[in-house]
C-alpha cells in the first residue's frame, strides 16, 4: 500500500492533520499500533511537505546497538576495527529531506543523547570525525510503545521526547475505522490483481458481515495478508468457510438489546450485573455498526462517553463469546 485509504472519520482527521503540519518543520511522532500504517503517514507528510531530499528510513528495532551509530552518523576511515573506508551515514543520506526512526522506543539512550543534539543544532558529528556536520532534515518518528512508561523507567530521554513530540499524530487502529474494511479489501484486491491478472473473489454477505466486525487486532497489515490469503486460495465466491482458520471463530450476534437473560442460579446482584454486562456488549456491537465502527460516532449518536465505549468494546473482543 503506498497511500492513506479510507473515509472512515478517523482517517479523515488524519490526513487533515497530515495536511496542516507537513509545511511545516516540526518534528512529528506518529503513535498507533503494529499495522496501523504509521510508515505511509509519514511518507504522506514528506511528500506534502514539498522538501526536494530523500525520505529516509531507519528502524530502531531492526538495527543492533553495536553499529546503530554508525548507520546514524556514518563513520570515518580508521574510526574502529574494521572501517576501511569512510561511510556516510542515514542522516547526511537524508539531507534537504525526511529523517523517518520507526520504533523510536528502541533507541539506546547514547544515540538518544546525539539524536537529541541534531534536533537542537541541526548538525552532527560521524563517528571518529574531528568536526561537526550540517544538515537540513526533517524529523518524523513513530512508536507504538508508550514513551511515557520508557521515560518513567530512564529508558528514553524526557527531553528528547519533547523534542520529537512537539506533533503528536495518532494513527487510529482498524477495529476503530471498520466502515474502511471493504474499502482497504478491493484496493488490496486491485493490487494482487496488477501481480496476477484475474477476476477479484467475491465475499458472500456472511464472509463480508464477519470481516467487517472483526477486531483485527493486527490492523491494516493483519488485513492485507488475509486479501493475499484469499487471492491465493480462493475463486469465485468468497464464504465463511474459505476464510482462514483463525478468522472463523464466531464473534458477537447483534441482537434485540431488550432479551432478558434469568440467571436464577446467583444472588441478585450478581444476576443484575451479569445481565447489564450482557446488554453493553450487544448495545455497543450495535451503536459501533450503525457507525462504521468509528467509536467517535457511535459516542456522540449514543451520548456514551467514549472511554466506556473502547472499554466495554475491549471486553467484547478479548472475554468470551457472548451466546
Amino acid at each position: 500500500m503506498t497511500e492513506l485509504i479510507g473515509t472512515s472519520a478517523a482517517m479523515q482527521t488524519l490526513r487533515h492533520q497530515i495536511a496542516r503540519v507537513a509545511p511545516t518543520p516540526l518534528p512529528v511522532l506518529l503513535q498507533g499500533e503494529t499495522g496501523t500504517g504509521k510508515d505511509l503517514a509519514a511518507q504522506a507528510i514528506h511528500t506534502a511537505s514539498g522538501r526536494t531530499g530523500a525520505f529516509v528510513t531507519v528502524d530502531c528495532a531492526a538495527i543492533s546497538a553495536g553499529v546503530l551509530e554508525s548507520e546514524l552518523f556514518g563513520h570515518t576511515r580508521g574510526a574502529f576495527t574494521g572501517a576501511n573506508h569512510a561511510r556516510e551515514g542515514l542522516i547526511a543520506a537524508a539531507d534537504g529531506g525526511t529523517f523517518f526512526l520507526d520504533e523510536i522506543g528502541e533507541l539506546p539512550l547514547d544515540a538518544q543523547t546525539r539524536l537529541l543534539r541534531l534536533l537542537e543544532n541541526h548538525t552532527f558529528r560521524p563517528v571518529g570525525a574531528q568536526h561537526d556536520r550540517r544538515v537540513d532534515i526533517r524529523v518524523i518518528a513513530a512508536t507504538w510503545r508508550g514513551l511515557h512508561e520508557r521515560v518513567a523507567d530512564g529508558s528514553f530521554r524526557q527531553d528528547l521526547y519533547h523534542r520529537i513530540s512537539v506533533v503528536e499524530l495518532i494513527c487510529p487502529p482498524l477495529r476503530e475505522r471498520r466502515g474502511d474494511v471493504e474499502l482497504l479489501m478491493a484496493h488490496f484486491f486491485a493490487l494482487a490483481a496488477e501481480r496476477q491478472p484475474r477476476h477479484p473473489p467475491q465475499l458472500s454477505p456472511a464472509a463480508k458481515r464477519h470481516l467487517r466486525r472483526w477486531p483485527w487486532p493486527g490492523n491494516v497489515r493483519e488485513l492485507h495478508n488475509v486479501v493475499d490469503y484469499l487471492w491465493a486460495m480462493t475463486h469465485g465466491v468468497v464464504d465463511m468457510a474459505d476464510l482462514p482458520r483463525r478468522l472463523q471463530r464466531p464473534l458477537p450476534e447483534v441482537s434485540d438489546a431488550s432479551t432478558v437473560l434469568v440467571h436464577a442460579d446467583l444472588p441478585y446482584a450478581e444476576a443484575r450485573r451479569a445481565w447489564l454486562d450482557h446488554f453493553q456488549e450487544r448495545y455497543v456491537a450495535a451503536i459501533l455498526d450503525a457507525n462504521d465502527g468509528n467509536v467517535s460516532a457511535a459516542s456522540r449518536a449514543s451520548g456514551m462517553d467514549r472511554r466506556s465505549i473502547q472499554r466495554i468494546l475491549k471486553r467484547v473482543t478479548s472475554g468470551p463469546v457472548l451466546k
